[in-house]
């Protein structure tokens, strides 16, 4: 218990500097009444914001903070997903500029069951953004069920690549597994 009231005054503290940084960086006065206002607001919007930005594990109840992650690999993971985008951006252009038509959609699974639940979320939106996929769902387990426009699109999510990123993010230690075995393939391809 003395651990969880450590964290949560950690978070606190960490919001209310957060804010208050934004605050001076966005109002530019630095009058005394100015400053204090602001550690004000900063103070009572971390009070009463604080418990909607905990997330909790379904399975088992631990809570997290959303904002909690390794910021030094943020960066690079960003600039990764950010040429990552590019890359699929190309891709998909040259399969839609094909004078043939013989993409291969299929929806393919994958198991990375994070603990912080802010990891399923940062992954299937990564996902979303790449053109070329598009996350479905997020089963319990955290099963992934992806569509992919085509196999290359598919073999690089399969890969395992950007889920490990995400682990490394959030400092988890969990598994990629690819579901092979449960990947689909007959989708129509004209609706």
């Amino acid at each position: 218990m003395h651990k969880r009231r450590r964290q949560d005054l950690s978070h606190f503290f960490g919001l209310t500097v957060l804010l208050f940084a934004i605050w001076i960086l966005l109002s530019g006065k630095f009058e005394m009444k100015f400053i204090l206002v602001g550690l004000a607001a900063s103070l009572v919007i971390s009070f009463v914001c604080l418990p909607f930005l905990m997330i909790r594990n379904a399975k088992t109840g631990k809570e997290f903070f959303i904002f909690k992650m390794n910021y030094f690999k943020l960066i690079p993971y960003c600039i990764w997903v950010l040429k990552e985008i590019f890359k699929s951006s190309i891709d998909v252009a040259r399969e839609i500029l094909k004078l043939h038509v013989d993409y291969e959609p299929r929806i393919i699974y994958f198991s990375m069951p994070y603990e912080n639940p802010m990891a399923d979320i940062v992954l299937a939106n990564s996902i979303i953004l790449t053109p070329g996929t598009i996350t479905i769902d997020v089963m319990e387990g955290g099963i992934f069920e992806v569509h992919a426009i085509n196999k290359k699109a598919a073999d690089d999510m399969l890969s395992g690549n950007m889920p490990r990123r995400v682990a490394a993010l959030f400092g988890e230690t969990c598994q990629f597994r690819p579901m092979p075995e449960a990947e689909v393939r007959d989708i129509p391809k004209e609706v």
